[in-house]
This record gives structure tokens, C-alpha cells and sequence, in this order.
């Protein structure tokens, strides 16, 4: 997943991400995004109806992009 965050808010976001359980990976990065994270979920259904939500809940996330990891 790739996070776009508001001015000023992207270490706040990053603490709270890379606290979350399914998080794997979290990094903040360079870019047109602010930070990168990999998910590790049961299926498809998990990532898209609860964890990506629950990312954009988090106060200070402006845009998520999902990519799905194929092979």
C-alpha cells in the first residue's frame, strides 16, 4: 500500500501504521507517496473491506494505492 499524507502528518501516520497488526513492513520513502507498507492478509476480502479502511480512517492520511502482490 502507498500513503499520501497531509503536510506535517506524515511520522504521526507512520507511528500508527507500523503498529498495526498485519503490517509487515512499514517505511517512509521519497516520492510521490510518504509512506510504503506491506500487508500480509488471509484473502483478498480482508485487505480491501477492513485494513484499507482502516488506513484511511487514521487522522492525517490524504490518499491510499493498493497494489496486490500476484506471485
Amino acid at each position: 500500500m502507498l500513503i499520501r499524507t497531509k503536510v506535517g502528518a506524515m511520522e504521526e501516520v507512520y507511528e500508527k501504521i507500523k503498529g498495526m497488526k498485519k503490517v509487515q513492513r512499514a517505511a517512509m520513502v521519497t516520492g510521490p507517496y510518504d509512506i510504503m507498507v506491506i500487508i500480509e492478509a488471509e484473502n483478498i476480502e480482508e485487505i480491501t473491506k477492513r485494513l484499507i479502511q482502516e488506513v484511511r480512517d487514521i487522522e492525517g492520511v490524504k490518499e491510499t494505492t493498493t497494489n496486490i502482490f500476484i506471485e
